[in-house]
């Protein structure tokens, strides 16, 4: 079987192919359909950059890689993106902006005047799905952080994107809003099984979400090492406080702190 996301021995500068910043160094990366993978890492291994080079955001220096079967020359069109600031539009409210991809995305955009009702429907499942139902018509400004990240994670699904990037969305969450996220994230993916890349700082985080934990380390970026994470799923909060979990995420801490120094 194909993968979904193929990285063949890519390397990304920025500022120039020989005396730019190495941001990436020879990674290579398969990613099965339907998987969820997590990214950790010192500050500065190009986790971001990872992103941004699978979407088709940054060109790559050398290397290719391929999604979906295609190999990625510019952006690509069946990703959703979530980051740390949920950037909801502050005069739209709830539904509508969890519908605004729709609105901008082909081939949705050019069905929304017949699928409108349709449209409106699977945004309002969405929000049922992270416990926002009642909350359709507030505006940003009327919702928690927690709350207004759980809007942006629905607004990048609503096109049902096959692949999912979310860059550190938690990370500017407090830790009980953090761990219902987890929880909507992991029934979300479990009803939808999008292909989900998700970088993050936190390693448990990392584990409890993720079928595989991928570790690297900085200056340039580069693949060290991967964890595959045993459990099976739906998986309890209350995982997070077993000792085969306490391993994993012990064993995952020590291999960053070795490529941090």
């Amino acid at each position: 079987m194909q993968p979904f996301v193929d990285f063949d021995n890519v390397s990304l500068r920025y500022g120039g192919e020989e005396n730019g910043l190495l941001a990436l160094s020879d990674i290579n990366l398969k990613v099965k359909e339907g998987e969820f993978i997590a990214i950790v890492g010192p500050s500065g291994c190009g986790k971001s950059t990872f992103l941004k080079a699978t979407t088709g955001l940054w060109p790559v220096t050398s290397g290719s890689i391929t999604v979906n079967q295609e190999k990625v020359r510019g952006p690509v069109n069946c990703v959703g993106m979530a980051f740390q600031n949920p950037t909801l539009l502050p005069w739209r409210n709830t539904i509508n902006n969890v519908l605004l991809p729709l609105e901008v995305v082909q081939p949705q955009r050019s069905m929304w005047g017949r699928k409108r009702q349709d449209y409106i429907q699977s945004a309002k499942d969405l929000l049922e799905m992270v416990n926002l139902t009642g909350s359709e018509e507030k505006f940003p400004w009327q919702l928690s952080g927690g709350m207004q990240q759980r809007v942006s994670i629905c607004r990048s699904l609503i096109h049902e994107p096959k692949l999912l990037m979310l860059d550190e969305p938690f990370g500017a969450l407090d830790m009980f809003t953090r761990e219902d996220l987890w929880v909507a994230l992991q029934d979300i993916w479990l009803k939808k099984r999008p292909t989900i890349i998700l970088v993050t700082h936190d390693i448990r985080e990392a584990v409890y979400l993720a079928d595989r934990v991928i570790i690297m380390a900085a200056r340039p970026g580069r693949i060290v090492a991967e964890e595959v994470i045993p459990f099976e799923r739906p998986r309890p909060l209350s995982l997070t406080f077993d000792s085969e979990f306490g391993k994993i995420f012990s064993s995952i801490r020590e291999k960053i702190t070795e490529v941090s120094v």
